[in-house]
């Protein structure tokens, strides 16, 4: 009798275990109310998107397995790697040709990582992560890191475009909000390591972001995130923010100038592509870190592009130089990085004997 009326008490325990947890709710999107309407989603975007090399890396994995749900429910590593493959799917769809770090529960280091994207010669670097904040089981949000500050030689705004655009749709799509360590829900990773970031932004070739989805370490974040179809629409929300971005378009630069100069001065001439126009007001050019004045950088207007035309406010002595350039498109996007190196040949006078 006592050994039933305990196995009785045992089942009640797990029945109020299960009754008074947080239920996983979560919304599905409007896009999934049939397949044909989510593929029609994705043919819409493969115009802007076909053609593109983007790099998933997803994060841990392998030996890397100690960032585990505070239920124990899941281990990121292995959420990492759904959520990735997943979006690896939906690009893949679009047109997108997809290099990942792994596609299974192996070791990369993150040298490795970054090796890898390098040699794969991708557009953009999306690393997949969930967060953690150990102590605060009450916490969670949708986060997008991007490498360093504004005013910082690292700092690129275009990383941070690319987050933006993320955090917004991943944000939507799993119905929770961003941190409100800053306006946006984007984050740099100088708030975690200053002046140094995060490893494989620090050390990406290419535009990089790196996205906490939500939080392991609140229990019913996690209970979602045991969900194979949660799992979907995190990489659903992170697809459609890649798609939006690129559809808003990127500054094309081509440098049109010899890049072998006599004047200390030279005219210097840019052809800028971009179909939605070039924001003028937002052109930076840098020479040796040196800012070119605003009012000596001209722009004549094209179909569908901008010729550029700039002359430094300073002389420039005999030697090589470096060009940096920063143009915006009146979507807000900035172009990737542009670096060019100049040289300056002063010519010799020859007097005839």
């Amino acid at each position: 009798m006592k050994a039933f009326i305990k196995f009785y008490f045992f089942l009640l325990l797990i029945f109020l275990n299960f009754a008074c947890a947080p239920k996983p709710y979560y919304v599905i999107p409007n896009e999934w109310k049939t397949p044909e309407r989510k593929d029609s989603v994705i043919n819409f975007y493969s115009k802007f998107l076909n053609g593109w090399k983007i790099f998933i890396d997803p994060g841990h994995g392998g030996k890397d397995r100690k960032n585990i749900g505070i239920k124990k429910r899941i281990v990121e590593a292995d959420v990492n790697l759904k959520v990735a493959l997943y979006l690896r799917d939906y690009l893949a769809k679009a047109g997108v040709t997809v290099f990942m770090s792994r596609d299974k529960d192996t070791t990369v280091s993150l040298e490795e990582r970054v090796k890898m994207a390098t040699e794969s010669g991708a557009d953009i670097f999306i690393s997949i992560h969930h967060n953690a904040m150990p102590g605060d089981e009450n916490t969670f949000y949708a986060s997008t890191w991007y490498h360093a500050v504004e005013g910082d030689p690292k700092f690129h705004p275009c990383n941070r475009d690319i987050a933006r655009y993320i955090q917004r749709d991943l944000a939507y799509a799993l119905r929770i909000s961003g941190s409100l360590a800053s306006f946006d829900g984007t984050m740099s990773d100088y708030l975690v390591y200053p002046k140094q970031g995060f490893y494989v932004l620090r050390n990406a070739t290419m535009p990089a972001v790196l996205v906490e989805c939500t939080f392991f370490t609140n229990e019913y974040e996690e209970r979602k995130l045991s969900i194979d179809e949660f799992n979907r629409i995190e990489a659903w929300g992170i697809f459609k923010g890649i798609a939006k971005y690129i559809q808003a378009g990127i500054p094309k630069i081509e440098f049109i100038s010899d890049t072998i100069l006599t004047s200390e001065k030279p005219t210097i001439l840019l052809k800028v592509s971009d179909k939605s126009g070039i924001d003028k007001q937002n052109i930076q050019i840098k020479i040796d870190t040196i800012l070119v004045s605003k009012d000596h950088i001209t722009t004549i207007d094209g179909n569908g592009f901008a010729i550029v035309l700039f002359t430094p406010n300073f002389k420039l002595t005999e030697g090589t130089h470096q060009i940096d350039i920063i143009v915006r498109n009146k979507n807000g996007n900035s172009s990737f990085p542009f670096k060019r190196n100049i040289y300056i040949y002063k010519q010799k006078q020859v007097t005839e004997p």
